[in-house]
This record gives structure tokens, C-alpha cells and sequence, in this order.
């Protein structure tokens, strides 16, 4: 499984920059580019983590608690940094 976390809102840039570029280009493979990232490799991707800045740079594990949440395309997690004695 890979995991991969991020304290900001999300991967991608914010949506009124988005959205600029839309316009622009008529591209609509910028949309959500960060969210498109599993389509070849998979992976579980949390967004609005809190308290990053207490962890080390390294020593530590980290667990993930999912809630499902019937009929949904996400949902939230209990994240855990777990660390040895």
C-alpha cells in the first residue's frame, strides 16, 4: 500500500489558479492533475494532516485508521505516528 499525506487543502493547486488556466488553455487535463497521479500506480492519498510539523525527519511509522463512509468516493482518517522506545 502506499500512502502519501499532505497538510494543505490538497495536491493540487487551488482552484481559482485552476480555473484561470482553464480559460485559458481549454485544457481540461489540468484539472485536478495532483488527484490523477494513482491512475497508474495506486495509492491512498490524505489531505488536511495536522500537527506534521511536531514529527522528526525520520524514526517513526505511521498507521491509518480509514472510515468508510457508505456511497462515498472519500472519507477521513485517523492518522497515528507510532514510535519506538
Amino acid at each position: 500500500m502506499r500512502v502519501v499525506g499532505t497538510d494543505a487543502w490538497s495536491w493540487d493547486a487551488p482552484f481559482s489558479f485552476t480555473r484561470k488556466r482553464f480559460a485559458e488553455t481549454q485544457d481540461p487535463s489540468i484539472i485536478w492533475e495532483g488527484h490523477k497521479a494513482g491512475r497508474e500506480i495506486g495509492y491512498c492519498q490524505m489531505e488536511k494532516l495536522a500537527n506534521l510539523d511536531l514529527l522528526p525527519p525520520v524514526g517513526f511509522l505511521v498507521s491509518c485508521f480509514p472510515y468508510k463512509i457508505k456511497g462515498a468516493s472519500a472519507g477521513f482518517t485517523r492518522a497515528v505516528a507510532l514510535f519506538e522506545d
